[in-house]
């Protein structure tokens, strides 16, 4: 019976509903050619109801009633709110709407400000852009879109942490990143892995991802990129290389629960891999060895060329001895991602609020790798009284991740890439030995891709809880307030094992490492806004803020399995306990701004903050950092109503910020040795080679800008330029000391590091008619950076340097961060080439400049054609100038596997050169008689540096994407209120590079050290897949 009343309460509701509905038509035209307007949004007020305008600017749309009110909005147009009484046809006409004036932007403490008055640069980039054509890590997105950001995407494959740096490097030691601040509250973004870490070595990196990489791109509403410290004063010393604020979704005031479901699906494939040769196979000198040991002790591609006849194979049988030109691509999978978000709102005017789940399943092209996700997100708002509110947020991340790859010269792709071109990739697949155990591989060393990605394991495991409160207060209608308290906690697990037989660890080992860290931000604020007089407005804000993070972790490794495959920690009979006990870093900040308007023509702000750090001694640990600037508006000052340029604004701005360094950096401390690293089993204790400084100083960075933005012709074309100089003093690093001092080096305060540069943004609307609207932008940027001095006698600073040591990558007095200076060609002094005794060319006992890894200047290219209800967006990214080294071409070359190492393979070569018959003080040259083959000739070449340093150089597409809106009068009949289908591609093509092998962008670090070299990276992929949005 229960059911029955139940089922027929239903159908009341529903006869209701349906008996109170309305439908409302009409034409929407544009004020100033009066032309229909296609592609325009009309919702139905509070209610997840809507529809846009077809072609010729109709549109049709069933309401809950004829109460209800329309609201009308498009791109650089007036939004109207109309109410229907009644009505079934309602015409409209839109307003152009003047950019300059209504364009807000969220700036510093998350403040929602007019963008015409601010004196300083802000970027700002919408939700959609980010969520169309998405990315592991949404980040990533900003390329090509932001003039002055430069980002290094990781080649880790999947989730791989990305490098970002606004407005080039102000510290030569600390982190050069910016912080990233969501909903206000500053993020954690630390990474895992070497990749991460402040490291020389090329040998294996690894990289679990870093912070940013976490944020769902379905829950971003707008990034803000506050370029500089000007922008980004009132942060305080985290601050001195910009902020990127992400804006999250919330919840809408309607009637009832709005349900979307986007759905992303992806396919990968390898965007680039080198050209190798496929005439000549395995062998050495020309020749097959007659032995498996021999052969696998040649290794490379030296042998004869491949005929097909019957010859020895590393597995000890005798195979057709052919070419495999895909033995490396075969080995790729076609990676696969999709990405599904549910999310549900809804509220009043009194409280809404919103939640979304995402789902994403990345598998990578490495065979048997993976990255599972999970997404939570709920916030909440609540208007208590008229003028007490509360907001509310809780995000919940997991994520799983198996088999990330490291890179590196003990990497996957370098077992992978030098693989003997007779070699069938299918054979590797056998790869261990079934009574020794031992790992089966094509050289002496057996080495195998497929032992890493199906017999080693490397897991991950990661819990990450985001979350703030935030009360506000409005005591009138011009003074307000809020407090609030945000919090961050990541929890990491990391295990590693290689397996019983690997061909370094013969017996096996394994190492365990989970960590721990949290950041707990509270601050509170006061606001005033108020008109002092007709024409003068005062906005001022005074505010602190408290951070704590904290730091823990505990690691276990182990070696020699007893049992090579029982549980390695109980089988191990080597274990090493770690322990790292809590690290604390604290900064207590007071701050405040004043902005003063008149006329709104002009605007005067200034900032003041002061720093209290836990890490920095007593008497230093208090700074104080001020900012101020201006900006005029020459279409308001002069009354310009009726010009063609319809805005018109310059801007200075100077600031001043503080930099820190990490904790425990002031006094000297012993660490206990574990019980495997005794002494005559004595326990001993060591300490770090620094001797660290009580007496050590903030870095400070100071920064000016100038500035200007102009639009012209009712908004279709528009202007942004800006100039800047930061100046970077009392760089914290470790400087070179007396050995006699007990230590190598000692923590200071030195130097200065300059960067001046310019960037620009320039937009138009080509095209706007009846059925087509054409945007397009255009931004451009350039960085000088000089390292202006260090400490006396020293004028380097080294970031990075090759295993054999021939390529080192420095910070240079007089010249740039990231110089990079190796070994060339060795010559007489009017140039020769020399050889040595065996006819072989000489690398430079000296290191050349060979030229510095930041660009020159970089860009991007955005059009978006609209057409009906079609959307078409391109982003072609570029990069110009800078260098980098390419180990992996030198290995390649090493082996024989490139294209290039065809040269001289029939005949030899005598290298145009001379010998010294004479002494090092008294040389005699002697002309060079000695013929060398093609593998002497390329085994030396690999050696010299300056033949893999590489520029660059590159274009490319790096997004398009096709999206569909369906109809909405297919859709009247049905639950669904708007839906769309789209075609997006990432990564497609590169419109022009200037290297072969690899993308010139390959990176495997995300901090300072490991720029500039490049081994054996994984290749960029290519994206291609659809998108399905739909909203009931």
């Amino acid at each position: 019976m229960r059911k029955i009343v139940l089922a027929f309460g239903v159908c009341l509701a529903l006869i209701s509903s349906a008996y109170a509905q309305h439908t409302v038509t009409g034409t929407v035209v544009s004020e100033s050619d009066g032309q229909p307007i296609p592609g325009l949004t009309v919702v139905e007020k509070g209610v997840n109801n809507g529809t846009i305008t077809d072609a010729d600017g109709n549109y049709s749309i069933t309401v809950q009633s004829g109460d209800a009110t329309l609201v009308f909005s498009f791109v650089s147009m007036e939004t109207q709110e109309i109410p229907v009484n009644g009505r079934s046809t309602i015409d409209v006409t839109m307003k152009s709407k003047d950019v300059a004036v209504d364009e807000v932007v969220v700036t510093a403490l998350g403040v929602t400000r007019e963008k015409k008055s601010l004196g300083y640069a802000v970027s700002e980039v919408k939700g959609d852009e980010v969520s169309t054509v998405k990315d592991a890590n949404p980040i990533n997105s900003l390329s090509g879109r932001v003039a002055g950001v430069t980002i290094t995407q990781g080649s880790f494959g999947p989730g791989s942490s990305s490098r970002v740096i606004i407005r080039g490097n102000n510290s030569l030691t600390g982190n050069n990143q910016p912080l990233y601040v969501v909903d206000g509250v500053p993020m954690d973004n630390s990474g895992f892995g070497s990749a991460n870490e402040a490291n020389t070595g090329e040998y294996s990196k690894s990289d679990y991802g870093s912070g940013i990489g976490d944020i769902n791109p379905d829950d971003i509403a707008s990034i803000s990129v506050l370029k500089g410290p000007n922008a980004a004063a009132l942060y305080g010393s985290r601050a001195a290389n910009g902020v990127i604020m992400i804006t999250t979704k919330k919840g809408s005031s309607r009637k009832g629960i709005g349900v979307s479901i986007t759905s992303n699906t992806t396919f990968e494939n390898p965007m680039l891999l080198p050209d190798y040769q496929n005439q000549y196979g395995q062998g050495t000198q020309g020749a097959i060895p007659s032995t498996v040991d021999l052969l696998k002790q040649s290794g490379g591609s030296w042998g004869p060329r491949m005929d097909g006849s019957s010859q020895l194979y590393y597995t000890g049988e005798n195979r057709p001895y052919s070419p495999q030109p895909d033995n490396v691509k075969n080995f790729f999978d076609t990676g696969f991602t999709t990405i599904n978000t549910l999310a549900l709102d809804g509220g009043n005017d009194k409280i809404n609020m919103r939640f979304s789940y995402t789902n994403s399943q990345i598998n990578s092209i490495i065979p048997n790798s993976k990255i599972e996700r999970n997404n939570f997100n709920l916030r909440a708002f609540a208007k208590l009284t008229d003028k007490l509110t509360v907001d509310a947020k809780a995000t919940y991340f997991k994520q799983y991740g198996k088999n990330r790859p490291n890179l590196g010269t003990e990497g996957i792709m370098a077992y992978l890439v030098n693989i003997p071109r007779n070699v069938d990739i299918n054979d590797l697949k056998n790869y261990q030995d079934p009574v020794t155990l031992s790992s089966i591989g094509p050289t002496s060393l057996n080495s195998n891709p497929y032992w890493m990605v199906y017999h080693d394991q490397n897991k991950d495991w990661k819990d990450r809880f985001q979350g703030f409160v935030k009360i506000q207060y409005a005591f009138t209608d011009w003074l307000s307030a809020y407090v609030r308290v945000g919090t961050d906690m990541t929890m990491m697990d990391i295990e590693r094992v290689n397996q019983y037989g690997h061909w370094f660890y013969s017996t096996g080992q394994f190492s365990y490492n989970e960590s721990q860290t949290q950041e707990t931000n509270a601050d509170f604020l006061f606001t005033a806004n108020k008109d002092l007089t007709e024409k003068i407005n005062l906005n001022a804000s005074f505010g602190g803020n408290a951070m704590h993070h904290t730091y823990r972790g505990h690691s276990v490794s182990g070696s020699q399995f007893r049992i090579p495959s029982g549980p390695p920690l109980l089988s191990a009979n080597v274990v090493n306990p770690g322990f790292t006990p809590l690290q604390e870093k604290k900064i207590n900040s007071l701050y405040g701004t004043v902005s003063l308007s008149y006329d709104r023509w002009f605007y005067l702000d200034g900032s003041a903050r002061n720093d209290w750090s836990s890490t920095l001694p007593e008497s230093n640990w208090s700074y104080f950092y001020p900012s101020i600037s201006a900006s005029i508006l020459f279409n308001d000052l002069l009354k310009l109503d009726n010009s063609a340029m319809t805005y018109s604004k310059l801007r200075v701005s100077w600031a001043q910020v503080g930099n820190d360094t990490d904790p425990y950096q002031l006094y000297d401390t012993y660490s206990l040795a574990g019980v495997n690293d005794s002494y005559l089993g004595e326990t001993t204790m060591s300490r770090s080679s620094t001797k660290f400084n009580p007496n050590l100083k903030p870095e400070q960075v100071t920064s000016l800008e100038f500035g200007g933005e102009f639009r012209f012709f009712d908004n279709r074309l528009h202007l942004d330029m800006s100039y800047y100089d930061i100046k970077s003093k009392n760089l914290i690093m470790r400087v070179p000391i007396s050995a006699s001092t007990g230590y190598s080096t000692l923590l200071e305060n030195v130097g200065e590091i300059e960067n001046k540069g310019f960037e620009a943004m320039l937009g138009a609307t080509p095209v706007r008619t009846q059925n087509l609207t054409w945007d397009v932008s255009v931004n451009f940027a350039t960085n000088k950076n000089k390292l202006v001095s260090l400490i006396a006698g020293t004028d380097n600073y080294v970031f990075s340097t090759t295993n054999s040591g021939n390529i080192i990558v420095q910070g240079t007095v007089g010249g740039g961060f990231g110089d990079i200076y190796g070994t060339t060609w060795a010559r007489t002094d009017d140039g020769r080439i020399e050889v040595n005794a065996d006819g072989l060319p000489k690398s430079s006992s000296d290191k050349v400049y060979l030229g510095n890894y930041q660009p020159d200047w970089t860009g991007g290219l955005s059009n978006t054609l609209t057409y009906k209800s079609f959307r078409l967006s391109a982003l072609v990214d570029a990069r110009f100038g800078g260098k980098v080294f390419s180990g992996a071409d030198a290995g390649m070359d090493g082996a024989g596997t490139s294209k290039r190492t065809l040269q001289y393979r029939d005949g030899g070569v005598v290298v145009d050169g001379v010998l010294n018959t004479g002494t090092v003080d008294n040389p005699v040259w002697e002309t060079n008689t000695k013929q060398i083959t093609a593998q002497q000739y390329w085994g030396a070449v690999s050696g010299i540096a300056s033949e893999y340093v590489y520029d660059q150089t590159n274009v490319r597409l790096r997004e398009l994407s096709l999206v569909w809106n369906l109809p909405s009068s297919w859709l009247s009949s049905t639950v669904v209120k708007s839906a769309s289908l789209g075609v997006v591609g990432r990564n497609l093509f590169f419109i022009y590079k200037k290297v072969d092998n690899f993308d010139p962008e390959s990176a495997y670090s995300t901090s300072s050290f490991s720029q500039g070299i490049v081994y054996y990276p994984l290749p960029t992929t290519r994206s291609l897949g659809f998108n399905l949005n739909v909203k009931f």
